[in-house]
């Protein structure tokens, strides 16, 4: 009686074998999809004080390229600080970007993280501390992303200095 109260009738029939439409088409199955929901993956890198001396000329891959028709999509990440002793010293910016090293194009950037800021940079820091970050948003051409690794870089060189950084980066690869 409600169900035909609500529906204006009364002469209402119920049918939960298929959808009438008022074009009078039928559908009779659930739509299907071949899609699986991607799997959230991690993976976690060790720099060690060489190689953030040198990180300006010879960048880190971080996540390996995923293979024609897929790319990789980060979602969020942290960098690990362990202080050695004598903070590194040097100016600018670190970035994780899309490609394989050497990368300097801003173009496939994923995140930019002023690391050397005088009361904000991890890598300025005279203590062991950590930096917890979410990759950013903005528009990167397909050529670019597709099977394309996730580089770690950093375009001005550090000085002194004698910590790690390890970075952990969960991430999905997605179809193109």
């Amino acid at each position: 009686m409600l169900n035909q109260h609500l529906m204006g009738g009364s002469n209402v029939a119920t049918n939960t074998d298929q959808i009438n439409f008022a074009d009078g088409t039928v559908q009779t199955t659930a739509a299907t999809t071949s899609h699986t929901p991607p799997v959230l993956q991690q993976v976690t890198v060790t720099l060690t004080s060489a190689q953030l001396l040198a990180l300006s000329t010879i960048p880190i891959t971080v996540i390996p390229a995923p293979g024609v028709g897929f790319y990789i999509f980060p979602q969020d990440y942290t960098m690990e600080y362990t202080f050695g002793g004598t903070a590194y010293a040097g100016t600018g910016n670190c970035s994780f970007i899309f490609g394989p090293p050497p990368v300097v194009n801003p173009t496939n950037l994923i995140t930019l993280y002023n690391w050397t800021a005088a009361t904000s940079g991890i890598i300025h820091a005279a203590f062991s501390c950590v930096f917890i970050g979410i990759c950013g948003e903005g528009l990167t051409p397909i050529t670019s992303i597709n099977n394309a690794a996730v580089v770690f870089t950093a375009p001005n060189a550090l000085t002194l200095g004698n910590g790690t950084l390890k970075i952990t980066i969960n991430y999905s690869v997605l179809p193109i």
